[in-house]
């Protein structure tokens, strides 16, 4: 498996300006390398790059060689077959094949007859070169160039005009049916496992459009959520709903990190939020591209805004904590009375009279 040295993402990270990309700059590249590889997930499968026809160990000295156009991009999957439960997740794929303009093609099998498809390129795990401060924060590019889906040619572009050094590129595959993500770890050339696999139960997902696929992407490509929050968006959305605990074990079995980028996905309106069951679900209409978009609306006034609630949340809590004492099982809200139904039909046959309200 080849791996790109540290001297070839330099010279990505020049390709800007090479004032910006200084020691102190190499020395935070270095150190958000050694920060990614840690973390990556388990590997499927190497996969050889062939870009504009010729096959590349890596992708780095492409993107460093500005006559390159990344007109066509060829993926394959190498290495022997790779078991079925490590592509949770994913569609097995043999080959794409992606060309600049165009509908690209979704190789199943070596030999079987391809699929076209739609593939938009989006970053994920990156750096950006920053100057050492001189009595002032540290000197970045300007933010007019934003990140976005790409095509290759555009992915390159970007590349070059900002001198980002990408570590990891996720590959939207648009079917008729439906979107799936993977993703190629850049530094290896190897394509990883869906970062659910082994850790949400397969049947939790739910196949989305490739509209609601191509919402979710747009928002992601903005760069406005941190990689945590965008991991738990991809999962609210292809699910009925998950709770805090059910997205522990994405982020290293702690339930806080789960917690706090679902509260921010909350904060933007792209989920809404059961307090009764803690289970979190998308707010679907929230994902028409467009200047609809709920982050992009003011927050609406709170009731009161020095205490940070109202009378109507703190109904909403107290329906929230209502149970039965014999049971457990939550109390319907309104009209409150000791016991839930169940438990009141059986005193009641029993009876007992427990009909008056608390």
């Amino acid at each position: 498996m080849a791996r790109a040295s540290v001297e070839e993402l330099d010279r990505v990270g020049r390709l800007a300006e090479p004032d910006l990309h200084d020691r102190f700059s190499e020395a935070g590249l270095r150190r958000s390398l050694e920060e990614y590889l840690p973390r990556r997930r388990e590997p499927i499968a190497p996969v050889a790059l062939e870009i504009d026809g010729a096959e590349v160990p890596t992708i780095y000295p492409a993107l460093a060689d500005r006559s390159r156009p990344f007109d066509r991009i060829e993926i394959t999957v190498r290495g022997p077959a790779a078991e079925p439960e490590a592509w949770a997740y994913l569609r097995p794929f043999h080959r794409l094949r992606i060309p600049s303009d165009g509908p690209a093609e979704f190789h199943a099998t070596p030999d079987g007859p391809p699929t076209s498809v739609q593939i938009r390129w989006l970053l994920r795990e990156q750096y950006r070169p920053m100057a050492q401060p001189k009595g002032e924060p540290a000197e970045r590019l300007p933010g007019g160039a934003r990140p976005e889906l790409f095509r290759p040619s555009g992915f390159a572009a970007y590349v070059r005009r900002t001198g980002t050094v990408p570590f990891a590129l996720a590959l939207a595959v648009y079917f008729p049916d439906e979107r799936i993500r993977y993703e190629i770890d850049l530094v290896e050339s190897s394509l990883l496992m869906d970062g659910r696999a082994h850790r949400l139960p397969l049947d939790h997902r739910v196949p989305r459009t490739a509209r609601i696929g191509h919402g979710v992407d747009l928002l992601v490509a903005r760069g406005d959520l941190s990689l945590p929050s965008a991991r738990a968006l991809e999962a609210v959305v292809e699910s009925n709903g998950v709770t805090a605990l059910d997205l522990a074990p994405l982020f290293g079995g702690v339930r806080e990190l789960g917690t706090s980028a679902l509260d921010t996905l909350l904060a933007r309106r792209l989920v809404s939020f059961d307090r009764r069951s803690g289970v979190y679900r998308a707010r679907f209409e929230a994902l028409a591209p467009g200047p609809e978009r709920p982050h992009a609306r003011p927050e609406p006034p709170r009731t009161n805004p020095r205490l940070r609630t109202s009378v109507m949340e703190l109904l909403a809590a107290a329906d929230a904590r209502a149970t039965c004492p014999l049971c457990g099982g939550p109390l319907p809200p309104g009209p409150r009375r000791l016991l839930c139904d169940a438990c009141q039909a059986l005193f009641a046959r029993s009876g007992v009279d427990d009909s008056a309200p608390v």
